[in-house]
């Protein structure tokens, strides 16, 4: 497996936007294929700042994402970023490493302190070294705020 940063082939793009859109409706309602095309961009040009996307492939195909962001979303968050977010890995290539492949890799590219937060994934992450800070209440879904310091 390797993790890779995002492609800019706009059909990878358009099928991994596909895929966050599609997970996560009841907590970003207002996202859109485009919307995360836009952010993408707007990464190219940073360079590797955020906002970043990065990908995991297996025997050439893009089976996952994870990305870091300086704002994600969550109303009224004290925390000051960045985020690690959109850590997606698809259901036939669960439990095989890739997501947290994806985690340790992307984080490795911030410096001090990374936050994330989850519906349900909190004692995965909590495997790989994450501390919760708090829960708080995205669109009426209730989530848990945890963090890292590398």
């Amino acid at each position: 497996m390797e993790i890779v940063d995002l492609p800019a082939d706009p059909r990878v793009r358009r099928m991994v936007a596909g895929w966050l859109v599609a997970e996560w409706p009841h907590l970003f309602p207002d996202d859109t294929e485009e919307w995360y095309l836009d952010e993408w961009t707007r990464g190219d040009a940073n360079g590797t700042a955020p906002p970043h996307c990065m990908v995991a492939v297996e025997d050439g195909e893009i089976v996952g994402t994870a990305s870091i962001v300086i704002d994600d979303e969550l109303p009224a968050a004290t925390e000051p970023g960045p985020w690690l977010a959109a850590v997606y890995v698809l259901p036939g290539h669960r439990g095989k490493g890739a997501g947290r492949a994806l985690v340790e890799t992307v984080s490795a590219r911030v410096e001090g302190g990374l936050w994330l937060y989850t519906e349900s994934e909190a004692d995965w992450y909590r495997t790989m070294g994450w501390e919760p800070v708090r829960e708080a209440v995205l669109n009426r879904h209730r989530v848990t705020v945890m963090t890292r310091r590398s």
